[in-house]
């Protein structure tokens, strides 16, 4: 896993307090975390080993001895990873021209930072799943419903059938008939929509298997499902419009997208050109 720095920053918002300690120390002096045991560590943060343990794990790595090796890594590393820079307060006196800038950085920003926080044998397992799925099934509300139907129209000219309703009553419907040999899409970025929580559940009661889209940290969407597909922490949850968010979410998306079209590419090449002159004959 690169950029380690970068993922702990990401997920130090959710951390509990004895984990954030640790982190916060990790953060403050990385040069000097390289060469301390796990003891040490919890001692100089005023923490605990088993929290060092703990939030090792919840990044992704073994144990502390893998994390403290990506640290030793990243610092000792002539291409560190650039630092995400905060966005500046939108008010009144702001410029057409700083607001194009600020949009466009912080986006980009945005989608960089999925490099680092996407899990590969995660995204690797999710594709594989709904490649061999009877059934799939993808429910999202709001911004994140805008990311299921495109997920949903990309699905089917992929040749595979996919099952996607704005109706939020109706996905908790279509999870009650999902069968086991059946694969949930559960895209949230706060992880946090009841909704969308509720269809995970009953999709879980019946076996199928849960991959989650949703903002890295931990939350109650992740814990129920088998995969998570990480996004960037990248807004408030308390925020006036999805928009980073929104666009991290499609970039997974796409990801999924272009790994199935690259794992089927002479069956799924042959459905995109049938489709795409399909269309066109309809639309002239």
């Amino acid at each position: 896993m690169s950029g380690c720095l970068y993922v702990i920053k990401q997920v130090l918002p959710n951390l509990a307090p004895s984990e954030r300690k640790v982190a916060q120390f990790l953060l403050a002096n990385p040069m000097q975390v390289v060469s301390m045991g796990v003891q040490e560590v919890a001692q100089n943060s005023s923490s605990s080993a088993a929290a060092c343990v703990r939030l090792a794990n919840r990044l992704g790595y073994k144990g502390f001895t893998d994390l403290r090796m990506a640290l030793a890594k990243e610092v000792f590393s002539s291409e560190r990873p650039s630092e995400q820079t905060t966005t500046e307060k939108i008010t009144e006196q702001t410029t057409t021209g700083e607001l194009v800038h600020m949009v466009v950085s912080s986006t980009c920003e945005s989608l960089s930072g999925i490099e680092e926080v996407v899990d590969a044998g995660a995204l690797e397992a999710s594709v594989e799943a709904i490649l061999g799925a009877s059934h799939v099934l993808i429910a999202g509300i709001g911004a994140s419903g805008i990311v299921a139907y495109d997920f949903q129209q990309k699905l089917a000219r992929l040749g595979l059938h996919a099952v996607y309703t704005a109706d939020s009553d109706m996905q908790i419907v279509e999870a009650c008939a999902l069968r086991s040999e059946g694969v949930l899409i559960a895209i949230s970025y706060s992880g946090e929509s009841s909704s969308v929580l509720k269809v995970a559940r009953e999709a879980k009661k019946n076996g199928a298997l849960v991959i989650a889209i949703t903002r890295i940290g931990g939350n109650s969407l992740s814990r129920q499902a088998d995969y998570t597909l990480n996004v960037v922490n990248s807004e408030s949850l308390f925020r006036e419009g999805a928009t980073l968010s929104r666009f991290a979410q499609l970039l997974v998306v796409d990801l999924i997208y272009t790994m199935i079209l690259a794992r089927r590419h002479t069956t799924v090449s042959a459905l995109l050109k049938r489709s795409w002159e399909a269309v066109a004959h309809v639309s002239g």
